[in-house]
């Protein structure tokens, strides 16, 4: 594993097969390392940037398509076969579909992406998000609260909190307000929740929206990634296999 200023990477760079990982609100690229391992260990090249305002990066425009912005040379860099995104990152994975190659096929996994929120949500996601930076829990407090998730979890999950600002958090939701992203939804991809837990992503906003398969993953939680690793690469390299069919 290796890390760079703004991403951290695994694998070997002359892998013909690449994979971008994209984490959400008050995360880091660590967070990732359990997936990107397993891929890894596949033959993928693995990239996870830190988005502006986490990772120590700051910045003053935190609008969700100057974070996608911010994002575009990575795609300038390398071709990929697969883009997941979680939470906030799902959205940065629908935006920067509109500059992928049409001439190479990449898939798209989103988890639990947060479309659409209210007015009233916002305050209390902004709030709670707020919290976690401004008092950081110790990786044993995600331990007890996340018997899923394996100890490097956690210690990623504190790890996020501490190199990400209150002041991030307030200026991602109060310039993106409102909030309403259902437009995002323009590329083959999948989701990965449990909406009976974690309802950011209703199944119901897919509905109108066929190209998208929904993938329902009981017990688990926003953090699906965490939770349940195996299934959002199952389900990654099922899609990337069948755009190789296509």
């Amino acid at each position: 594993m290796t890390s760079v200023p703004s991403a951290t990477t695994w694998g070997s760079p002359t892998a013909t097969k690449h994979v971008l990982l994209i984490h959400g609100l008050t995360s880091s690229s660590h967070t990732w390392h359990g997936v990107a391992s397993a891929f890894a260990a596949q033959g993928y090249f693995v990239t996870a940037p830190n988005l502006i305002g986490h990772g120590s990066r700051v910045a003053i425009d935190y609008s969700l398509s100057s974070i996608a912005e911010d994002l575009r040379p990575y795609l300038e860099a390398r071709n990929y076969s697969l883009i997941i995104g979680h939470s906030v990152g799902a959205l940065m994975a629908l935006a920067l579909t509109a500059h992928l190659p049409p001439e190479y096929p990449t898939a798209i996994i989103l988890v639990d992406p947060p479309l659409e929120i209210t007015a009233e949500k916002i305050q209390f996601f902004d709030n709670m998000f707020s919290e976690s930076c401004a008092n950081p829990k110790q990786a044993d407090s995600y331990s007890t609260e996340n018997p899923l998730w394996k100890h490097e979890d956690c210690i990623a999950r504190e790890l996020g909190t501490r190199l990400c600002s209150v002041d991030t958090v307030h200026s991602v939701f109060e310039q993106n307000n409102p909030w309403n992203f259902l437009d995002y939804l323009t590329a083959t991809s999948n989701k990965l929740a449990d909406p009976a837990i974690i309802e950011l992503c209703p199944v119901k906003d897919l509905e109108p929206h066929p190209h998208i398969r929904h993938v329902i993953v009981p017990g688990a939680g926003h953090w699906v990634q965490l939770d349940a690793p195996d299934v959002v690469i199952e389900e990654a390299l099922k899609t990337v296999a069948e755009l190789g069919k296509a």
